[in-house]
């Protein structure tokens, strides 16, 4: 079965319980990050919740009449789904804003626009990567790999292109390592949850002091000041939500060989919906490719395998390696 949608989307959860101007601002800051566009999305009453997987599934057979046949359930566990507290709250000296000849009120603005610009970034960035981005987040899809029961094991679904057919296994120092997320979203697969029923909370603009670190007793300067934050959630429900290639790299780039591979090794109607990559893996597709045209054009940018969507993202890294382990 292809997976449930819920018919919302991060902006559309984020502009149903946020006011003007703040949703025009989310509008705009949320075209940056691909992600938060793709994946669907939830508002959640409370920061923390119990949600239905499936471990295990049900054992049914043929029997003959007035014999029995071996039935066993569907095994089902609770995983809590917590989210993180984001915060995008800023700061501009006062003299600053004030001696701008577009008016205070235009740098609050942007402000406000690159906080949640950058906030939006670090959720993406920790859907990937989770705590091995930023600790204080919530569980990413990295830390979620194998991490299933035995009978539901994503650990197929994963590819290492060192060890591929064809894969180049001497590195050198090994830097440069980079990621394709093959995902699918919707209530049975991945969405993201907006705890506070998604309410940002949206302080009023303020003036504070704030001191010198380097002599705090004695010096100081008076700041404008806004607080912007949030809470957000991943849900991952199914072993076949996501797959991925890992160890990319210049010595090991990517190809439609392995794409296909990777959408080969899903159950059937399970088949990811998007592959998630960043630039500098998307050039190396297409560099495996023809390079030119008989009509002597380059060739374009992929924009589709086997019939699913290319997403280009700056939230995957080139130097995994450094991070991940």
């Amino acid at each position: 079965m292809s997976s449930i949608p819920t018919g919302l989307k991060s902006l559309d959860v984020l502009k149903i319980n946020n006011a003007e101007p703040l949703v025009g601002v989310i509008d705009d800051a949320i075209k940056h990050v691909p992600e938060l566009l793709f994946y669907d999305a939830s508002p959640i009453t409370r920061n923390k919740y119990n949600t239905l997987v499936v471990t295990k599934d049900p054992m049914v057979g043929f029997r003959k009449p007035g014999e029995f046949a071996s039935h066993e359930s569907a095994k089902l566990e609770l995983r809590t789904v917590e989210c993180s507290y984001l915060d995008a709250s800023w700061k501009v000296d006062k003299a600053l804003a004030q001696q701008s000849d577009w008016g205070k009120e235009t740098v609050f603005a942007i402000e406000t626009l690159t906080h949640l610009r950058s906030a939006f970034m670090m959720l993406a960035r920790q859907i990937y990567y989770g705590n091995k981005s930023n600790p204080e987040g919530f569980r990413g899809l990295f830390e979620l790999i194998g991490s299933t029961n035995s009978d539901r094991s994503n650990a197929d679904l994963h590819i290492d292109a060192r060890t591929f057919p064809g894969g180049n296994t001497d590195t050198g120092s090994g830097v440069g390592l980079s990621s394709v997320y093959a995902v699918s979203t919707g209530i049975d697969s991945i969405q993201l949850a907006w705890g506070s029923e998604g309410k940002l909370t949206e302080g009023d603009v303020g003036s504070t002091l704030v001191t010198n670190p380097e002599n705090p007793k004695n010096s100081g300067a008076y700041y404008y000041e806004q607080e912007i934050a949030g809470w957000c959630g991943l849900q991952v429900t199914s072993a076949h939500a996501f797959g991925r290639i890992n160890s990319l790299s210049e010595a090991n780039k990517l190809t439609d060989t392995m794409l296909f591979e990777l959408i080969s090794r899903f159950p059937i109607g399970r088949a990811p919906q998007a592959f998630f990559m960043n630039r500098r893996t998307l050039n190396h597709l297409r560099e495996s490719r023809i390079a030119f045209h008989p009509t002597g054009a380059p060739v374009d940018t992929p924009d589709k395998v086997g019939g699913i969507p290319i997403i280009v993202t700056d939230a995957i890294a080139n130097n995994e390696e450094t991070f991940l382990s």
